[in-house]
């Protein structure tokens, strides 16, 4: 299989996490997540499931939404990358235990479900989860390769991410899935990026570069007219 179509299935995984998280969160209104009683009911581990499921997607996605843009994206896009995954990897260990420890805990010991257990790993999971993916967002939307209110979503999502609103998620996986579909349909092409490259002018070491050749040049060019005027 060649990188493309591995790049265009990354697509559809992030198209399809969007897709599924939504679903999840409009379940998520009808099932009381935060009561320990509802953690042994099969709505709530279908909740969850769909969140799993879709945070697994998601980091499918993310290698190539960021590998179809890398270029674009610059410095900025692989900072945001690295914390973006690394935030997600921590979200999908923080469903995997809502998913299969919680209901355990629920039937077992519901004292526990309601403390506030592994508290400095869930700050870790949103500071990183949230700050890398408002950072992948404005590296997209500096990039230009994608529709630029894909990318404003994804930053307005990150920073929902601080604030517990009702269907905050929505607008995350919006645009989530908006970035899946384009670079699964084949809009986002290596010409379309090097247009891309090509309308930002050169790079800031290039113009360096050419303008250390330019002083190079100019220093010859006076060196040489004086040494012809010392000549009798």
């Amino acid at each position: 299989m060649s990188s493309s179509s591995l790049i265009r299935l990354a697509g559809l995984a992030a198209l399809s996490s969007g897709v599924l998280s939504a679903i999840g969160d409009l379940l998520g209104l009808v099932v009381d997540l935060e009561n320990p009683l509802s953690a042994t009911t099969a709505s709530y581990s279908i909740v969850f499931f769909l969140y799993l499921l879709s945070t697994a997607l998601l980091l499918l996605g993310l290698v190539g939404l960021y590998t179809s843009q890398s270029q674009a994206a610059g410095f900025l896009g692989l900072v945001g990358f690295l914390t973006a995954f690394l935030g997600t990897v921590l979200v999908v260990g923080a469903l995997w235990f809502e998913l299969f420890i919680t209901p355990a805990l629920a039937a077992e010991a519901p004292e526990l479900v309601e403390a506030e257990l592994g508290l400095p790993g869930f700050i870790l999971m949103l500071l990183f989860g949230a700050v890398g993916w408002v950072l992948f967002g404005v590296a997209t939307l500096r990039a230009g390769v994608y529709p630029r209110w894909a990318a404003v979503l994804l930053i307005v999502g990150g920073l929902l991410a601080f604030f517990p609103l009702p269907l905050a998620g929505i607008i995350f996986s919006i645009g989530v899935a908006w970035l899946g579909f384009i670079l699964f349909t084949g809009r986002v092409t290596r010409e379309v990026v090097e247009q891309k490259l090509k309308t930002k002018g050169p790079l800031p070491s290039e113009i360096d570069r050419e303008g250390i050749y330019a002083r190079l040049n100019e220093g010859a060019t006076v060196a040489g007219e004086k040494g012809r005027k010392a000549d009798p």
